[in-house]
């Protein structure tokens, strides 16, 4: 017979509990580092300014993290997770009903943290010898693998203009949601979302020759 002692349970459950705190403690970090990179950018933000949002010791940052980069690095690919999870929870319906569950994604995206983070970032991610590089391509291939698995499908497909591939239709589509939510977050008070977003639809729409087809509800 296995005895389990009560020092081995306590043992344990400290252990269980220090887990959850270094757990809590890094989300916390995270969490912040994501505001404050949304906020004023990844260059003007320091460890400190971290630190001071998100309630946790500073010396606790590089134990989790090494350094700033190792931040930013984490705060990317929490990015890219949330981005896949997103995907994989809701995918695309068949057919031209597609085009508007695409709008809706890139609009739920656009109107969060997420994707003004996203674009506080473009100009660190753009640099080749970025840390965030080769994660930010990744969080890019996601959204364009999403769009263009849709117009890969024969229904799509099929009715797509010669000489216009399903990677094209990925490309314009990310191309206009990146260039929508920029204008926003410069100018929100001269941008309408939703008209910019109906236009997408019928660009969509219209790319496949819908031209009339009313909204459909998920």
């Amino acid at each position: 017979m296995c005895r389990v002692t009560v020092g081995t349970q306590k043992g344990g459950a400290m252990s269980g509990l220090r887990d959850e705190r270094t757990r809590q403690s890094r989300e916390l970090i995270l969490s912040a580092a994501a505001e404050l990179f949304a906020e004023q950018g990844y260059q003007q933000t320091s460890l400190v300014d971290v630190a001071d949002r998100s309630g946790v010791s500073r010396g606790s940052i590089p134990w989790h993290f090494g350094d700033k980069q190792g931040l930013l690095t984490a705060v990317v690919e929490r990015v890219y997770e949330e981005a896949s999870s997103s995907r994989d929870a809701a995918p695309l319906r068949p057919g031209p009903e597609g085009a508007f569950d695409i709008v809706h994604m890139a609009t739920r995206v656009v109107r969060n943290q997420t994707a003004r983070l996203t674009l506080a970032l473009l100009i660190e991610a753009g640099k080749p010898d970025s840390p965030i590089h080769d994660s930010f391509v990744k969080l890019h291939d996601n959204f364009r693998a999403h769009v263009s698995e849709w117009a890969r499908r024969p229904e799509i497909a099929s009715r797509l203009p010669e000489g216009i591939s399903p990677d094209a239709v990925a490309v314009m589509v990310f191309g206009t949601v990146i260039g929508v939510n920029q204008q926003w977050n410069l100018s929100p008070d001269r941008v309408d979302l939703t008209e910019a977003y109906e236009v997408l639809t019928r660009m969509l729409l219209s790319l496949i020759g819908e031209r009339e087809m009313a909204p459909v509800p998920r």
